[in-house]
This record gives structure tokens, C-alpha cells and sequence, in this order.
């Protein structure tokens, strides 16, 4: 496959419109590995500058760290996806190989920039719509994983995949709060 804004936009519509077709597509132009690496930090460096731009607009302080700051809880938030799609899968079954799992979490990463950028939009011109814009986003984002999870490890049913992503994400989050409390780390009260 080419790599231009003509094979991005088709591949970002069938994602859209067929998401296993898309996500098969994809792991059929075996991309090489140093490649998946690449799409993978190229969508956490363009995930920042959107991110950046949005906490901008809103007139909210971003983070308070540095970018680098954002990057790296960026490229860990993404990269425990990765871990999470793959072993979990891989526990009931699946398929999937890390590579593989990398891949198309890089890719949906990059299809959810788009509905960022159209959060980003709607701020500067209908900032009403930005609430429903993210609402969708979510929508979008978990019937993309699933259909992606279903394509990777080869599994049939949606409401099986769905239900282990929604146990995996509540698993995830009470692990992530046990870390923090290790290190001392507590959510600000306003």
C-alpha cells in the first residue's frame, strides 16, 4: 500500500464503515514491525500536539508536567491497550499476536485523531457540539475495538469481546489506582 492522503482517507472510511474488513485488510499488508513501532509513536506525538491544542482552546492549563510529560502517559495508556488486547485475547483463545495487536491499536489510535480534530473544530466554530462529539467518539472507539479484538484473535461473538473489554477496563483501572496509591499518588480535590 502507498502511503498518501488518497489510501489514509479510503482506509480511514472502510475502518468507519467496515471495521473487521478494515482491521483484516490491515494485517494482511503485513507491515513490518519497525513500521508498527512508527505508526505507534507517531500517533501518541500527534495525540499531545491535538491534546494540547484542545486544553488550549478550552483555556484550561494542560498538563502540568512538560509535553514529554504527556507523551510518555500517553505512550503508556496506548501501550497497556496493546498489553491488555493482546494477553486478555490471548487468555480465552485468541489469536492475536503482539505485533499484530500493535498494528491495529496504532490504527485506531489514528482514526480516533479524527474525531479529536472534528473536537477541535466544533470548539472554534459550535462549541456546543464538542460534548456530543466526545459521546460519539466513545461510541465509535468501543465498536471499533470490538470489531478489531473480533478480527485479531478470530473471535464471533461482539457481546462477548464487549464484555471482557468493559471487566478488562474496570480490572485495569483498579490496578492503576493500587500503583497509584503505592507511590502516594491521590486525585486533587477541587
Amino acid at each position: 500500500m502507498t502511503l498518501n492522503f488518497a489510501t489514509v482517507s479510503a482506509m480511514t472510511r472502510l475502518t468507519l464503515s467496515r471495521p473487521r474488513e478494515a482491521a483484516d485488510r490491515l494485517l494482511g499488508m503485513k507491515v513490518p514491525d519497525d513500521a508498527r513501532w512508527l505508526g505507534f509513536v507517531i500517533v501518541v506525538v500527534l495525540s499531545v500536539i491535538l491534546s494540547q491544542a484542545s486544553f488550549t482552546l478550552m483555556g484550561e492549563d494542560a498538563y502540568s508536567g512538560s509535553l514529554v510529560g504527556i507523551a510518555v502517559m500517553q505512550s503508556t495508556i496506548l501501550l497497556a491497550t496493546v498489553v491488555a488486547v493482546q494477553g486478555v485475547g490471548r487468555l480465552f483463545g485468541g489469536r492475536g499476536t503482539f505485533p499484530d495487536t500493535l498494528l491495529l491499536m496504532a490504527w485506531l489510535q489514528f482514526v480516533m485523531l479524527v474525531f479529536q480534530g472534528l473536537q477541535i473544530v466544533s470548539l472554534l466554530l459550535v462549541p456546543p457540539l464538542f460534548g456530543l462529539i466526545a459521546v460519539l467518539s466513545l461510541v465509535v472507539f468501543l465498536w471499533l475495538l470490538t470489531n478489531f479484538i473480533m478480527s485479531l484473535h478470530g473471535f464471533a461473538s461482539a457481546l462477548k469481546v464487549v464484555i471482557g473489554i468493559i471487566f478488562t477496563v474496570f480490572a485495569m483501572s483498579f490496578i492503576f489506582a493500587i500503583f497509584l496509591a503505592i507511590f502516594g499518588i491521590s486525585p486533587g480535590v477541587a
